[in-house]
């Protein structure tokens, strides 16, 4: 990066800095390279801290750090995530506002406690937080009490963070802002920000629009703007393209954006599927290297059913589809949930009969409670409620009628010969879920589990924990513990050439080539405009998604979509 007049003056000016700029623009590597010059300087123990919000944003600004910073220095660059931060800090200073020591609820088991409770969820939160119990919505509220109630650990965070990189400003909620103004008393603090890319608006609570002013007015600090930079995908047109869709301008879009429109008897699946295949031949091509594509949709769900679709072969026009390998970014919860299950099976051994069977449903009521909470249908709750009848069934010693209950007792009663391999006994009692659609659910969630890159942790834990006689005791509080640890903090993952995810996840992150698809009656890109505001909020979500690409963006839409912008291109 060449160093501008504005550069040179962000690395010069001293106190407080909001650094505003769009995709691309070199915010976080000028902000490294401010970074640079102050790690230099710290004593041993002193380190500057980098905030952002996702596992793929740290890990991106990871990379930036090899690049930017000398290595005898790195080792005093913190670079987190809000939650991990947080965690770590509740669970150190949580107990001076209880008295008693910290315990995090893991989003797994507060989706458990939230899907049998009938009230108020929020203040139920407050309430658990009263007695030192904490949910992800909690933390940065604990941490932020705690430092506004404590001068000595705001003198003691700041001495050690004496420079804090706050990524993705604009997107803090009132608690994040409240723990930022606590600790810039004595830190010095960088605001890095896009007022375009303020997504989570009415999506996450806390969030204001206002939020850029507050910092202005509190912080008092040196404004620079690098809104007319873009580093990431220079001269191709894609980021005025983002933002003319943003705006609802006219625009056609240049040669780096294309639209493939289908209508019956072509899905939307079976065009993603050519789309990618034929961005990775092209861009391998052109790069010289493996591209990264993201494939993104609007919902999770339609996600989900593209990644089963481009698994398997498919056939378009006469021609075969290969599979397309990718990493689909999942619901982790869910998928810890399903890893209770297994672990309940490899307790089998060590267990009676009854104590036993009854944990295993018990797991597998759990893991409902999961996929289930916050959706009050009572239609929803069937499983549950079946299991739970199991369970009260087989306690009493009569005749389980549940396929679930019955495939979960013929499983226990044929033995379960575990030989003190972590890998294969987990692929033994994992293999145990089958016989019923609901355990080969939880099945399928479990085999997610891989892509937390939790494996090793899993392997240690539970070879820690073997008892040499054939059995692991305990094996659902040790993976219990584990994936806690891995779901807040845990290694970011290098990208997989093939990433699919929902638009929203995709913020923070970049890839070579974006496929943005829209499906045919549901998961729209934009809804009509009978709700301007909520259309304002999917037009944002648009820019960014579009503006995760550095050289092709292709969209898949149907014949009759809705128009991104004023002049849109015609139907092929």
């Amino acid at each position: 990066m060449e160093l501008d007049d504005t550069r040179v003056a962000i690395l010069d000016a001293s106190g407080h800095l909001l650094i505003q700029g769009g995709p691309g623009s070199g915010k976080t590597t000028i902000a490294l390279l401010k970074a640079a010059r102050i790690l230099a300087t710290l004593e041993s123990e002193q380190r500057v801290l980098f905030l952002s919000f996702s596992r793929a944003a740290v890990r991106q600004i990871g990379d930036r750090v090899a690049e930017h910073l000398p290595r005898a220095t790195r080792d005093h660059l913190e670079v987190r995530t809000f939650h991990a931060f947080f965690l770590d800090f509740v669970r150190a200073h949580g107990p001076l506002l209880t008295g008693t020591p910290a315990v995090f609820l893991p989003p797994d088991a507060e989706n458990q406690h939230k899907a049998d409770h009938n009230g108020d969820w929020e203040a139920e939160t407050e309430c658990l937080a009263r007695r030192g119990i904490y949910v992800f919505d909690q933390l940065a509220a604990t941490a932020a009490t705690v430092l506004e109630r404590s001068p000595a650990l705001r003198h003691l965070y700041s001495d050690r963070y004496p420079l804090i990189i706050v990524d993705e400003f604009q997107d803090t909620n009132v608690d994040q802002w409240r723990v930022i103004q606590a600790l810039a008393e004595n830190s010095t603090v960088i605001c890095l920000a896009d007022p375009d890319q303020r997504i989570y608006e009415g999506f996450v609570k806390g969030v204001d629009e206002e939020r850029l002013q507050h910092a202005i007015k509190t912080l008092t600090p040196t404004p620079f703007d690098l809104t007319g930079d873009n580093h990431r995908s220079a001269g191709n047109g894609i980021l005025d393209y983002a933002n003319a869709v943003m705006r609802n301008e006219p625009a056609l879009p240049p040669p780096a954006i294309q639209y493939v429109y289908y209508s019956y008897p072509y899905s939307p699946e079976q065009v993603t599927h050519y789309a990618v295949l034929q961005l990775q031949n092209q861009l391998s091509t052109q790069l010289g290297r493996q591209p990264t594509i993201a494939v993104l949709a609007p919902s999770s769900a339609f996600v989900a059913r593209i990644s089963e679709a481009i698994a398997t072969d498919q056939t378009l026009n006469g021609k075969t589809l290969p599979a397309a390998d990718h990493e689909l970014v999942w619901d982790p919860g869910l998928s810890a949930a399903a890893g209770y299950v297994v672990a309940s099976i490899l307790e089998w051994p060590a267990l009676p009969r009854i104590e036993a069977i009854t944990a295993t449903l018990r797991s597998v009521a759990d893991f409902y409670r999961v996929k289930f909470a916050g959706k009050p249908a009572e239609s929803t709750r069937s499983t549950i409620a079946a299991t739970e009848r199991a369970i009260t069934t087989f306690a009493t010693g009569k005749t389980l009628r549940t396929k679930t209950g019955k495939t979960i007792v013929d499983a226990y009663d044929a033995g379960l010969q575990l030989t003190g391999n972590p890998v294969t006994d987990w692929q033994l009692a994992r293999s145990r879920l089958r016989g019923s659609n609901e355990l080969t659910e939880v099945f399928g969630k479990a085999r997610l589990l891989r892509l937390l890159h939790a494996t090793d942790s899993l392997a240690w834990g539970l070879n820690d924990i073997w008892d040499g006689a054939g059995a692991y005791p305990a094996a659902a509080d040790a993976v219990r513990r584990i994936l806690a640890d891995e779901l807040v903090a845990g290694r970011p993952a290098e990208p997989h050439p093939v990433t699919l995810m929902n638009m929203h996840k995709s913020k923070g992150k970049e890839f070579d080539a974006v496929v943005i698809v829209e499906a045919q009656h549901n998961a729209k890109l934009l809804d009509s405009g009978w709700d301007a505001k909520r259309v304002v909020r999917q037009r944002r979500v648009l820019r960014v998604a579009i503006t995760r690409a550095r050289y092709r963006v292709i969209f898949v839409r149907p014949r009759n979509a809705f128009p991104l912008v004023r002049v849109d291109v015609p139907r092929k």
